[in-house]
Formats: C-alpha cells, sequence, structure tokens
C-alpha cells in the first residue's frame, strides 16, 4: 500500500453558485478519496468561481485529510494582498493557486510578480497553471495560443520571487515539457505531474520519462491528478496517473518522493 498525496484536485467550479452545500462537497471528495486510497489531497479553488470562504468550509469536515488553498485575482495587487493574508492568517488556507488564462492577468503583470513575491513572504508554496495545449485535452476545449502566456515569461519568475516555493502545474504539457523542465532546474521550482503524465509517457515512453526525472531529481516532481470532482473521466483520473508513477523504473525512494514526500515537505504536513 502506497501512501499517496494528491496535490492537484478541484472541486465542482460551479458548487457555490449552485449553493451544494461544502459538507456535501467534502463528503464526495472523502468518498472518492476512499475509493482511490489516497491519504490527503489538496483541494484548489480558481477565484472568482469559488471562494476562500467556501474551500475554508470543505477543509472543515477533514483537515487532516483535506487541506485548502486559496486563489485570488493578481490585479489589483493591494486588494488580492489582503485577501491571500485572510485566507492563509485567519482561514488557515496553505498556498495560493493561479491560473493566468481563466483568471485573466499576464505573467509579465506586475501586480502578479508582487503577488508571487508576498506568497513567498507569508511562507506558503504558489501553484501556477502550466499546460500548453495538447491532445491531452479533453473536457476543457480551447485553441492553441502559445502567444498568449510564452514559455519565457515562466522563466522570468525563479528571479522575479526567488524565496518563493512555485509549483507549475502539468509539467508544461507535452509541448512545453522539455522547457518546464530546464525552468525548475532553480532552486524554488517545482513540478506537478497532474494529467499531462499520461500525454508525455504515452509519447516518450516510461524509461524515458524516468530518465528526464533522475536528471532533474525526484525532489522536484510532486504527484497530482487534475481531478474535477464529478468531471475527470475515469480513465483520465487519479488510478491511471499514479499506475504511471507505480511502473516507473524508479527506487522506492524516489517513488514516495514523488507520491507524498515532497508535498508533505512543501507544506509542512508531516
Amino acid at each position: 500500500m502506497f501512501h499517496v498525496v494528491d496535490f492537484h484536485v478541484h472541486p465542482p467550479f460551479d458548487a457555490e453558485e449552485k449553493r451544494i452545500s461544502p459538507s456535501d462537497v467534502a463528503q464526495d471528495l472523502l468518498e472518492w478519496m476512499d475509493k482511490n486510497n489516497l491519504s490527503k489531497t489538496i483541494i484548489l479553488p480558481i477565484a472568482p468561481y469559488i471562494s476562500n470562504d467556501y474551500i475554508y468550509k470543505i477543509v472543515e469536515k477533514d483537515p487532516k485529510r483535506l487541506i485548502g488553498f486559496a486563489s485570488v485575482i493578481p490585479n489589483p495587487y493591494d486588494k488580492a494582498l489582503r485577501e491571500l493574508r485572510r485566507a492563509i492568517q485567519d482561514l488557515g488556507l496553505k498556498g495560493l493557486k493561479l491560473h493566468p488564462a481563466l483568471q485573466g492577468f499576464c505573467i509579465r503583470n506586475t501586480h502578479f510578480w508582487k503577488l508571487l513575491k508576498s506568497a513567498g513572504e507569508l511562507n506558503v508554496p504558489v501553484i501556477i497553471h502550466a499546460l500548453w495545449m495538447d491532445e491531452s485535452t479533453l473536457y476543457f476545449k480551447s485553441f492553441y495560443t502559445p502567444w498568449e502566456y510564452p514559455v519565457e515569461d515562466y522563466a522570468l519568475l525563479p528571479y522575479i520571487a526567488p524565496e518563493t516555493k512555485i509549483v507549475f502545474a502539468h509539467m508544461g504539457g507535452l509541448l512545453r515539457f522539455r522547457e518546464i523542465l530546464n525552468i525548475a532546474t532553480h532552486n524554488n521550482i517545482y513540478l506537478d505531474t497532474s494529467y499531462s503524465i499520461l500525454t508525455i509517457v504515452r509519447e516518450i515512453g516510461l524509461e524515458r520519462f524516468a530518465h528526464y526525472i533522475k536528471l532533474l531529481g525526484a525532489d522536484k516532481f510532486i504527484f497530482g491528478s487534475d481531478t474535477i470532482l464529478g468531471l475527470t473521466p475515469e480513465d483520465l483520473g487519479v488510478k491511471s496517473q499514479f499506475d504511471i508513477i507505480k511502473s516507473l523504473p524508479l527506487s522506492e525512494e524516489e517513488k514516495e518522493k514523488i507520491l507524498y514526500r515532497n508535498a508533505e515537505r512543501l507544506l509542512k504536513i508531516f
């Protein structure tokens, strides 16, 4: 039996709008976790679709297994910082989730840069959407527009906020995997494996993917599934992605780092 932390799970995006009880969402999450043998799950909102207060109420159900992150829209910075401080200091949320495409901000925006640095000062990690669309996009169809969020902008972030722990979600996807790996050589950059691991391994194979992990170091990779409760198809879900990690030609210690140790170290939840 593996100890597994899923670093990348979303509640239904319309749950708060539909006035679904946070307790009911939490119960659904816990049942899903039990079914998939997950020890802990990181619950990621995306502002303004779900509020930080709603996430807090979900986490209240079982704070040992459900770990909540905050989300704010970075612009304007002063308002974003007030809300982030409230979410971290008053609500006890453990990190910050940002999604440039869905939240409509530019990676080069100075409001975003200042917020990123402030998260480091608050001593919480930031997880940023970093997926350039490929054939893995099953239920979020969109045009491939690399000029809107060029990978070169992401390469600035280790220099902009060197004291902030930054997690690039999805490892860049199949289209930008190698560039994102290069950026992750910086001490403060980590990669969550969510979703893209399916297409990357299908394209390059288990051996080659394990080779990249060894080159960068298993300390840099964090297991996540990008599950959206009630929406993610079974064949793209947490079990399929866990099976890939389990099958990689890596040591048990390296697999443990990816599956839970790195997440728990980053969040200080040993």
